[in-house]
């Protein structure tokens, strides 16, 4: 009987780690807030897909704020109104990949599926090769072409060279002509991404901006905190749907089928509307069966629910949350965080523990991230590091400059044979390295009747320093700081002499 509750619960474990992976790591479809931003970019797209219309916009905010879910969701939607198959063609392109106008047009031959069309023909111009392509999808009596949606991720790097913007020319061209219905959409997280249009690009752009900002109020309601939006992100990716979940009691035998069928469209209307379900064209993108999830039963669903429910309201994960809130607003860290403490759990660990959740949001914050900065130097910038923090407690702080800190290096090499004699201007390229890091930064002199014309005139190697990395980074740093020579890890420790 033991190890039947072992395979039951190991079975229910197992199911819910696999639902909530691909929770975390493929929905990117359901969307929430925003709807002011959300409602122009679906009229925009109903527009050209129902009536035919052409419009172009850009769509600007930082990493990771959902523009991308937010244009699969409005697509999502229009699909249920609209048959985008037979009447409208979405094309996505990506700056990263397609900088290039022959591998941008061969990605746009792909997915208009017209490589046969295409052939072996020689065109003379991008535009000549883009206009053949609209005649081929022309039918119909009166020659009307499918309407298109073009979506052009990371929109900024097809800013950086002509040949990419004779693209954008050419796209923005046709909507403005109106030779074909179309729909540009452009995304980027660069606010000043006008700047590098070309005035050829510019003529023929709508000027349409469309920001989405996280923790933006709209809607009539007023703006979420960073810290609520994260708490209501955490209950909102690891709940898990109740109506997933089957009861303890079984149905009445006498009708059959009838009732089976009639149990599973009641499901599958349920897990649709459900708050916390993974929509039907994520699932079956993954290749994944929804009725492999019948075996939940309600009950260990409500359980695990109130669990999640108790660990956002746990203090420890709140004051790692509000780290995390002043150390990044993208979403994508904060489910990759989630993803990593789902792929802990274990039929022996079945739920989420609040310290070891608040552990792995600590790893990710910016202390770590200057501690990697600090791990990344070489032996011989290290050592300048530790001999400023050696001199600045013995001059109480006060800043120094490259002789001092020289002097303070050299008498450290030349006590231990081991550490091979580094030339001058080796050792001042490395000081001026860190500089360039921010690991060091000028001082500001006490006396402010010295002029900026005057310092600037005082040679490198006498200008002061102060140094801005704490010193518990550079201990941690040093700790886990790979093939650190014993001598040097030493002479940090060790008293000042």
């Amino acid at each position: 009987m033991h190890e039947i509750n072992a395979n039951h619960s190991s079975l229910q474990m197992k199911l819910i780690k696999k639902y909530l992976k691909f929770k975390l790591m493929e929905d990117k479809v359901k969307f929430k807030d925003h709807g002011n931003e959300r409602k122009h970019i679906y009229d925009l797209i109903t527009r050209s897909v129902l009536h035919g219309e052409s419009h172009s916009a850009l769509i600007i905010g930082p990493r990771g704020c959902g523009k991308t879910t937010l244009l699969n969701s409005v697509l999502h939607q229009v699909s249920k109104e609209a048959d985008l198959v037979s009447d409208a063609i979405v094309i996505k392109l990506n700056g990263l990949i397609h900088q290039d106008d022959k591998v941008a047009l061969k990605a746009i031959t792909a997915q208009m599926q017209l490589e046969n069309a295409v052939g072996d023909r020689v065109f003379g111009t991008f535009a000549e090769n883009l206009s053949f392509l609209l005649s081929c999808l022309m039918s119909g009596v009166d020659r009307r072409c499918k309407s298109m949606v073009f979506i052009l991720e990371q929109f900024d790097m097809f800013c950086h060279s002509a040949r990419t913007q004779t693209l954008l020319y050419n796209l923005f061209d046709i909507t403005h002509s109106k030779q074909a219905p179309m729909c540009v959409l452009g995304v980027t997280n660069r606010i000043d991404v006008m700047e590098l249009l070309e005035k050829r690009v510019k003529s023929r752009f709508s000027h349409r901006h469309i920001f989405i900002f996280p923790n933006e109020e709209g809607d009539g309601c007023e703006a979420k905190s960073p810290l609520t939006n994260y708490k209501e992100m955490l209950v909102h990716c690891l709940s898990m749907p109740l109506a997933l979940g089957r009861r303890k009691e079984t149905p009445r035998v006498r009708k059959g089928r009838k009732s089976t069928a009639s149990m599973e469209e009641k499901m599958d209307i349920d897990i649709t509307y459900s708050e916390y379900s993974i929509p039907d064209q994520v699932l079956i993108k993954c290749r994944t069966d929804i009725k492999q999830f019948q075996y939940l039963e309600s009950g260990f669903l409500e359980d695990w629910n109130s669990h999640i429910q108790s660990l956002a309201d746990d203090q420890k994960v709140l004051d790692s949350l509000e780290k995390l809130c002043y150390y990044t607003v993208n979403e994508q860290i904060f489910k990759d965080i989630l993803f990593q403490t789902v792929s802990k759990l274990s039929p022996s660990k079945p739920y989420i523990d609040a310290i070891e959740l608040s552990n792995t949001i600590e790893n990710t914050v910016s202390p770590e991230q200057r501690v990697k900065l600090l791990q990344s130097l070489s032996i011989l910038e290290l050592s300048l590091v530790i001999a400023m923090v050696h001199g600045l407690e013995i001059f109480d702080g006060q800043p120094m400059n490259f002789e001092m800190v020289l002097h303070r290096y050299t008498k450290f090499a030349n006590t231990n044979s081991s550490n091979q004699s580094v030339p001058r201007p080796v050792v001042l390229k490395a000081f001026e390295h860190l500089q360039q890091l921010e690991i060091i930064m000028p001082s500001k002199g006490a006396d402010h009747s010295v002029s900026d014309a005057n310092t600037s005139r005082v040679q490198k190697e006498y200008k002061l320093y102060t140094l801005a990395a704490p010193i518990h980074d550079i201990k941690e740093a040093l700790k886990s700081y790979k093939a650190l020579p014993t001598e040097i890890n030493h002479w940090f420790n060790n008293s000042i002499d």
